[in-house]
């Protein structure tokens, strides 16, 4: 899936910006956890977690997959990667970005995020610009 929106295309580059986020990433790529879990995986203190966390999802790269409750009766969100990879294409003078979606639920939450926007681009050959499934 190809990023043509130049904001997003921001977003998404911002929020990887960091190791740390590229560490989430990588955390939640197959297994869905909480921002606790991630925490002590990756060993970043839970607040900021909490603001990478609200970075990665501003630019769709993660999403809730399931809801568990704790021992303390809280509620908490369990999350995953939407994406398996992430290209950077240098063509010219333009960027462009390319995001492979972990699964159609990944590909289901992009499309729900960003509908009614022109952000997510043309996939290659394709001319209706629709997520591979």
């Amino acid at each position: 899936m190809r990023i043509s929106d130049p904001l997003l295309r921001g977003r998404i580059a911002r929020a990887l910006e960091d190791t740390d986020s590229s560490k989430i990433l990588h955390s939640i790529r197959e297994v869905p956890k909480s921002a606790e879990v991630i925490s002590n995986e990756i060993g970043v203190p839970l607040s900021s977690i909490y603001r990478k966390l609200a970075v990665l999802r501003g630019a769709g790269l993660i999403f809730a997959k399931s809801f568990e409750i704790t021992p303390e009766g809280k509620r908490q969100e369990l999350l995953l990667s939407a994406v398996t990879e992430v290209k950077l294409i240098v063509s010219g003078e333009n960027l462009e970005i390319e995001l492979m979606p972990t699964s159609e639920n990944a590909t289901r939450a992009w499309l729900k995020l960003f509908s009614g926007s022109s952000t997510l681009g043309k996939q290659q050959g394709d001319s209706a610009g629709t997520p591979p499934h």
